[in-house]
């Protein structure tokens, strides 16, 4: 029988639409865009939504190095547009993330920065589990095929002990690694700088246009008026002569 390891109280440490089975699993399921139903599913530690590929898969990351005993996580439903957050735990695990900018290397996500989680974290959570790319299917007998042929195969709870993050000023046992409340700044700033810098732009764009639109309004009421005088000025000596 594969050794296992106890979990943290409280596991998941980190809260989110999660749905949690036998913590002594050896596989969870993220489900992206899709929702399934924890009593459909067969001997899963933990599973649910992640949307986005950043705070997603950091929540993700984070609860899975918290209990040894996960070791394959299954990528199922449907993919998030835009935010392609199966995909980016795809390259992820295959390709890590860069050391200055914290972007995951290779992905095709929008802003694919993993900021809340150490890379000591990060490389433990790909060396703990392998990913099984099941995205788009949501049948839950195919599901449940997959989790049985995996629990077949469970090598055992991963060897070092539960690997926690530290959230803000929370602080629970084990390794203890920070996971800082507020993102910080870089790099959202720059995607903030340029959403700025384009906002400016089409906002003077609109000032111009209405700029341009009064200037002719104006100079029409003007050429109506000196028209008007004109020809009052024309017919004057016709009127005079009448009087």
């Amino acid at each position: 029988m594969a050794e296992k390891k106890e979990v943290p109280d409280g596991w998941p440490l980190v809260t989110g639409d999660y749905e949690v089975g036998d913590p002594q699993s050896c596989v969870a399921i993220s489900s992206h865009g899709s929702y399934f139903h924890m009593e459909h599913l067969k001997g899963v530690a933990i599973q649910g939504p992640d949307k986005t590929e950043n705070i997603g898969l950091e929540k993700i990351m984070t609860n899975i190095v918290s209990n040894p005993n996960i070791r394959f996580l299954i990528l199922a439903g449907a993919e998030v547009p835009g935010h392609i957050s199966g995909g980016s735990m795809i390259a992820l695990v295959k390709n890590g993330i860069d050391a200055d900018t914290h972007k995951i290397i290779g992905t095709p996500g929008a802003i694919p920065f993993i900021e809340n989680v150490p890379p000591e974290a990060v490389e433990r959570f790909r060396d703990q589990i392998e990913v099984i790319d099941m995205i788009g299917v949501e049948d839950y007998g195919q599901l449940n095929a997959k989790v049985k042929e995996l629990a077949a195969k469970d090598p055992g709870a991963y060897p070092e002990d539960p690997l926690i993050v530290k959230v803000g000023g929370e602080e629970v046992g084990a390794a203890v690694l920070e996971m800082p409340l507020a993102m910080p700044a870089t790099p959202y700033m720059r995607i903030i700088d340029r959403a700025a810098e384009q906002m400016t732009y089409k906002t003077q764009l609109i000032a111009r246009d209405q700029k341009l639109t009064s200037g002719l309004s104006k100079n029409s009421f003007f050429g109506l008026v000196a028209g008007l005088i004109a020809v009052f000025i024309f017919l004057l000596p016709l009127i005079l002569g009448v009087i």
